[in-house]
């Protein structure tokens, strides 16, 4: 069987990809960059056409949200990408699985289930929202297609927004908690992914739109308390008061936090999910939330130490 992963110098796709092949899957890797697992260098934005008898396809490449590009850039990648991919899938008669986002419901009450309404919130969100209407398209056209609302995802490999919080921890100073932290704010550890993909390589689940918010985790104070005593650090949590959301905002306009304006909508705020759709697939989490978070402090601190020396 031949899969076909694109964004293949991802993040999520570094994991995916060698356990796929370790399982005897044909892989395919598309990207726009040469990398370790790249086969076929390509920009999903233009017309896309390849050689080989293709499967399955897992649609992760996207423009993400800490990227901060362009409205247009979003649009390229994330909305007339996906439907590029989408013409391959067809013409290859492939099952289709699209990573979309939890970001698609912006800041609802909790817990979130898949009737909870859609509301953008970003252009993020908004293009992975437009991706999914595009694969509905494509799927009351007769193609086999599952979407995964992923929240975010996190674990060795990725720093993101989470490299100044370890810096700090590393400096014992200062972890900054925006509101009381009393929130629970779901992630994803990026094996659970991976997991749920290979899951539904073996087992399609065509017609699906399921979140994927992760084990529901302790409030925010206990995950970084947490996280400060396994990193054996004397740093303390500060409550940024909320009052300051709209201080911040301009200063995440300016590019002069490393948070976007997005983050600071939702991250003082519970975002946590119910699992029962997804429950009912037979796929069970492996992974505590703290666990992706630790994984990435280690790689923190192992990615300091080689420069160190260098």
């Amino acid at each position: 069987m031949t899969i076909l992963v694109t964004g293949s110098s991802g993040f999520v796709a570094q994991s995916l990809i060698p356990k796929l092949e370790k399982l005897g899957f044909d892989v395919i890797g598309l990207d726009w960059k040469n990398g370790k697992h790249t086969k076929v260098i390509h920009n999903i934005a233009k017309p896309l056409e390849i050689d080989y008898d293709v499967d399955i396809i897992i649609h992760l490449a996207a423009r993400l949200e800490h990227e901060r590009c362009s409205k247009e850039e979003f649009f390229k990648t994330n909305v007339d990408g996906t439907e590029q991919v989408l013409n391959l899938a067809n013409s290859k008669n492939a099952y289709f699985i699209y990573v979309s986002t939890t970001a698609v419901y912006g800041s609802p009450e909790c817990p979130i289930t898949e009737n909870t309404s859609v509301d953008p919130n970003g252009a993020y969100a908004l293009t992975k929202w437009n991706g999914e209407k595009i694969c509905k398209k494509y799927e009351d056209g007769g193609l086999e297609i599952t979407i995964i609302r992923s929240a975010p995802i996190l674990g060795q490999g990725r720093l993101g927004i989470y490299k100044t919080i370890f810096k700090n921890l590393q400096d014992n100073s200062f972890i900054p908690v925006l509101g009381n932290g009393d929130n629970k704010l779901s992630f994803v550890h990026v094996e659970d992914l991976v997991d749920f993909l290979i899951y539904l390589g073996k087992n399609k689940k065509p017609g699906l739109t399921v979140n994927f918010g992760g084990k529901i985790s302790g409030s925010m104070n206990q995950i970084f308390q947490e996280l400060i005593k396994y990193g054996q650090s004397k740093s303390r949590i500060t409550h940024i008061p909320l009052q300051l959301i709209g201080f911040l905002k301009l200063l995440a306009k300016l590019k002069m936090i490393p948070v976007t304006s997005w983050h600071l909508s939702v991250m003082h705020k519970d975002n946590y999910y119910d699992n029962e759709l997804l429950f009912s697939t037979g796929y069970r989490y492996r992974y505590e939330p703290i666990n992706a978070l630790k994984d990435m402090l280690d790689y923190f601190k192992q990615n300091n130490k080689i420069a160190e020396k260098n």
